[in-house]
């Protein structure tokens, strides 16, 4: 009988000594930030915090009623980042989470290197902040980019704010970056990190008869050696995409003589950029591979042909993006990176102030192959 009793004044026992989730709040009862925006604006930060309504996102997803509005933005100013942060609580109602944040956009004068260490500095310290934010710049108001509407009142969450990756699979120029990707290349050596431009585009989409504005990616923010280095539209960074082997697809549109003789999708480019030494000095050869399809013939003619000028086209933009930054002292094909991470003593030796010095002949050579292997679903018309 004994026995029974002890095993049954153990069993009574058990629950008083679990804790259960004593401390535990319901969801309705927490505001959640969904995307965070820094500025600098009279020797004070000003920080933004997108909160997001789940209930609309519930009533989304289960086919319900949508709300007109499905998230808010709050705003602090202070001395300090923490400052800041802190100053948005005395107006919030109820408990704010930042656990749940999916971005981080930065203005302009944010990403100068004084207040960029400040910024990292509490985003490393707090438990709350991870690392896996998709991260933009903007030249607009971040209140302006944080309040564009959805099409159809789709939440926050289905936006390019959001989830930059899924249009980039579609229309790759300038590659999505997240916050520890921003972190790792900001701190090497020569290294230009690109920070995509977030803006408002009021004229393409329209709801109900009405403008409908939209977020674009416009072009970039460049840093080197922890410094900003200004913001280049996206038109001058069209050779980046020949660079970069996690372009998905990108549309070219292939001309000679001022003739248009096609559009073609290309895909996945292979790039390799080979520093070589010789009598102390350092050139670079590039070369890259890169497939695809034809998606309009607009003059018919040989497919080897549209081949060829692909390739020609190819070069220019890598060489016009060369160029450019040449001009603006920025390194913007890695040149400088290539040879550090292959010859980390020649680029000791030649480097100037965390960089390397490029001439005209630095890049000595852009070595472009491109093959079309089909028309899509229709066959390539050639003339004989």
């Amino acid at each position: 009988m004994m026995p029974h009793l002890r095993a049954i004044a153990i069993t009574l026992v058990f629950p008083v000594l679990l804790c259960g989730c004593w401390n535990a709040r319901e969801i309705e009862n927490l505001l959640y930030v969904n995307a965070l925006g820094i500025d600098y604006v009279n020797d004070e930060f000003v920080v933004y915090a997108q909160i997001l309504s789940f209930s609309s996102i519930a009533k989304t997803e289960a086919g319900g009623a949508r709300s007109t509005s499905g998230s808010a933005v709050a705003k602090g100013t202070g001395k300090t980042f923490v400052n800041a942060l802190f100053n948005i609580y005395p107006t919030s109602q109820k408990q704010m989470t930042w656990s749940h944040i999916r971005s981080i956009v930065f203005s302009e004068s944010a990403l100068e290197k004084k207040h960029m260490e400040e910024i990292l500095d509490e985003l490393d310290r707090f438990y709350e902040f991870r690392y896996t934010l998709w991260t933009f710049a903007t030249k607009d108001p971040i209140i302006d980019i944080f309040n564009a509407k959805q099409v159809f009142d789709l939440p926050v969450i289905y936006s390019q704010l959001a989830n930059p990756s899924d249009l980039y699979e579609q229309n790759s120029v300038l590659r999505p970056m997240k916050l520890f990707q921003f972190i790792a290349r900001r701190d090497e050596p020569n290294l230009v990190v690109y920070v995509p431009i977030l803006s408002i585009n009021r004229n393409s989409w329209s709801e109900d008869k009405k403008a409908l504005p939209k977020l674009k990616m416009i072009g970039a923010c460049l840093l080197q050696n922890l410094e900003s280095r200004g913001c280049w539209p996206r038109s001058d960074l069209l050779g980046l995409r020949w660079l970069d082997e996690h372009t998905v697809r990108t549309l070219l549109g292939i001309s000679k003589g001022g003739q248009l003789l096609a559009m073609t999708i290309l895909e996945k480019p292979k790039v390799k950029i080979e520093p070589r030494l010789q009598n102390g000095t350092v050139t670079f050869a590039i070369d890259i591979h890169a497939t695809g399809y034809i998606t309009q013939v607009v003059t018919v003619g040989p497919i080897n042909e549209i081949e060829k000028e692909a390739a020609k086209k190819i070069e220019a933009e890598v060489r016009a993006l060369f160029a450019k930054g040449r001009k603006h002292n920025i390194d913007t094909l890695q040149l400088g990176h290539a040879l550090y991470r292959k010859y980390p003593q020649e680029w000791k030796r030649l480097q100037k102030n965390n960089a390397l010095p490029l001439s005209q002949e630095s890049l000595s050579a852009v070595n472009v192959q491109v093959k079309l292997n089909n028309g899509g679903i229709s066959k390539v018309k050639q003339a004989n």
